[in-house]
């Protein structure tokens, strides 16, 4: 009977040996990355980043530029080279959002039409954040991805394969 109890305490020891050394391995691996819970989504280094808002965000899902500096972001207006996409909303200025940045995240992205978009259609910015077609007037524009469903008015939803913004010059 003792040499069974030997048994079963040396088991133990070991069993708890092994699951202390895979802790490590764990808690080692986190040293690494930020995290946060309750603020935005962003973990830098996995395409996402956690900027402070410019002003008010009351929509999710905009095209985001880069703010009033480098700790910041507004939503991009048509003219803007966009930085990705604010995942999150913002009550007020210096609130923490979540930014997908274009051309690093993988996966597809939720963005706001402006207007009715088929899908397949390519994608630039439009006013207040939102995304619209590529129009055919002559101007310059970033095309950030090609919708993958339809949308079929102003602040709707639509799924899209986003892309590092890409110049395309309209003549």
């Amino acid at each position: 009977m003792k040499n069974k109890i030997k048994s079963i305490h040396g088991a133990c020891l070991r069993a708890i040996a092994g699951l202390a050394a895979n802790l490590a391995l764990f808690v080692a691996g986190l040293r690494n990355q930020c995290l946060c819970a309750n603020i935005a989504e962003g973990v830098h280094g996995s395409g996402q980043i956690t900027k402070k808002a410019d002003g008010a965000l009351t929509t999710r899902y905009l095209l985001a530029k880069i703010g009033s500096d480098a700790d910041h972001v507004d939503a991009a207006g048509v003219a803007d080279i966009p930085l990705g996409i604010i995942t999150d909303e913002a009550a007020a200025a210096e609130d923490l959002v979540n930014v997908a940045l274009l051309g690093a995240i993988k996966g597809t992205q939720r963005m706001i039409a402006s207007a009715a978009i088929t899908a397949g259609d390519l994608l630039v910015s439009a006013a207040s954040g939102k995304v619209r077609t590529l129009p055919a007037a002559a101007a310059t524009y970033y095309i950030i991805g090609r919708a993958l469903i339809a949308a079929s008015a102003d602040g709707d939803t639509v799924e899209v394969a986003p892309s590092f913004p890409v110049q395309r010059v309209v003549v």
